[in-house]
């Protein structure tokens, strides 16, 4: 009942501010307009806001095999690729020549083996000749010709198992794609090392192709060190578009990280509402979100706590609403902040209290004016929030004239129907 007596007064004041009942500082006439959040009761004040950017929530690294040189790379940073694309291809020719090569030595270190073991049968059969003086020293001859023969047998075990290797990349020259994704890094194939690799984000990359996985996005979003303990992992998260209130995505937060600050050209470009100091520092946390359809990578978004409040069964009395037939819209403020028809969706009418559940199109934090012939596209608004509507409110002190003590702030009357308008009210509205 209280919500429903503080829509029904919400709707009476906004009704005495609607039209073109106040005038910018140019002359032009102005439409008054309040927020869908005033009108149903809801604070929201209290809510932080973070910056946020849509990213890849998997980065596939594909790494070159040193043991082969690269003959042609078929993509570069910036290309988007398919999964079972072709991405390089080895140096056919530079294989085989290894191969020869690996055959040569694992031939070599056979016949290394072949003469320790000569080595050692003769040195075996001179000693059983030699006198009692000399046997130390054949002794100390053969256990070096077998240590030798040992190491060349170890030797040649690893070589056999290159030599295979090779033989099997033999018929894999080339390297292809196991994700769909934005090519984000191809290291310079003229060193071997590949930490300077460019990168299209401007990044670096230690692995000879990079690629970002699109399709499965996750937000990153920025906190100031003062609220960043205000967020705990597997808090429930609503991310709202920078352009269009009305879409939202929901999600979880997965991950916080306070090892490493943020980038500060990032920190710098969207903000942290709570922060008061800019000079604060700036840590990470990743959303993990339940759909990602509508979401583009490097996308900005807002984050706040909590979970879509479009769940929050939005009510509005039906003067708010402009009904056509099947069609209801109404006179909301754009992002330019001007007024714009907005079309909404509508949910189940109460006849008693003469309200509609508005089920899309429309936000707690949408600005809406009261229909009259006076509204036009395109014109400017003044906004009316809680500070405005402070005067309507009665003391807890106040007794009325029969003794018995007012309504608690926040309560009105159910009989009120808004003919007699509070005084001071009044006179803020002519001031404003």
């Amino acid at each position: 009942m209280k919500k429903r007596r503080f829509l029904a007064l919400a709707a009476a004041l906004l009704v005495g501010l609607s039209g073109t009942g106040c005038s910018s500082a140019a002359g032009e006439s102005t439409a008054s307009v309040q927020s869908v959040a005033m009108l149903m009761g809801v604070d929201l004040t209290g809510t932080n806001q973070y910056s946020g950017i849509v990213e890849a929530k998997a980065t596939v690294k594909v790494q070159k095999d040193s043991s082969k040189t690269v003959d042609e790379v078929y993509v570069q940073a910036g290309d988007m690729v398919q999964a079972g694309d072709l991405l390089f291809t080895y140096d056919t020719d530079a294989l085989e020549l290894s191969v020869e090569t690996a055959e040569l030595e694992v031939e070599q270190l056979q016949n290394s083996i072949t003469n320790y073991e000569t080595q050692i049968a003769s040195l075996e059969k001179d000693k059983k000749k030699a006198s009692s003086s000399e046997q130390l020293s054949y002794t100390l001859q053969i256990q070096e010709t077998e240590l030798n023969k040992s190491e060349a047998e170890y030797n040649l075990k690893t070589k056999q198992a290159e030599l295979e290797r090779l033989k099997d990349g033999m018929g894999e020259t080339g390297v292809y794609a196991e994700v769909s994704g934005l090519v984000q890094s191809v290291a310079d194939d003229s060193t071997s090392e590949y930490a300077y690799a460019y990168s299209y984000d401007g990044g670096s990359s230690d692995a000879y192709i990079t690629i970002m996985e699109t399709g499965t996005y996750r937000i990153k979003g920025t906190v100031s060190e003062e609220n960043i303990y205000s967020l705990y992992e597997g808090m429930e998260i609503t991310a709202v578009s920078r352009t269009d209130s009305t879409q939202t995505w929901t999600g979880t937060i997965e991950s916080i990280d306070t090892g490493v600050t943020a980038d500060e050209d990032e920190s710098d470009s969207y903000y942290d509402s709570s922060d008061s100091d800019s000079r604060s520092a700036k840590y990470t946390f990743y959303v993990a979100l339940e759909s990602s359809d509508g979401l583009l990578i490097g996308q900005h978004v807002y984050l706040k706590a909590g979970g879509d409040e479009s769940g929050d069964e939005i009510v509005l009395p039906a003067g708010y609403l402009v009904l056509e037939g099947e069609d209801a819209s109404v006179w909301a403020v754009d992002s330019s902040s001007r007024l714009e028809r907005r079309s909404v969706t509508l949910g189940d009418y109460d006849a008693e209290a003469d309200t509609y559940v508005i089920t899309g199109g429309l936000t707690l934090e949408d600005y809406i004016a009261y229909p009259d012939s006076s509204l036009a596209v395109g014109m400017a608004v003044t906004e009316y929030d809680d500070g405005t509507f402070e005067t309507v409110v009665s003391d807890d002190s106040a007794e009325g004239e029969d003794g018995e003590d007012e309504y608690e702030e926040g309560e009105y009357d159910e009989d009120y129907t808004g003919d007699d308008v509070d005084e001071d009210f009044a006179v803020a509205v002519e001031e404003g």
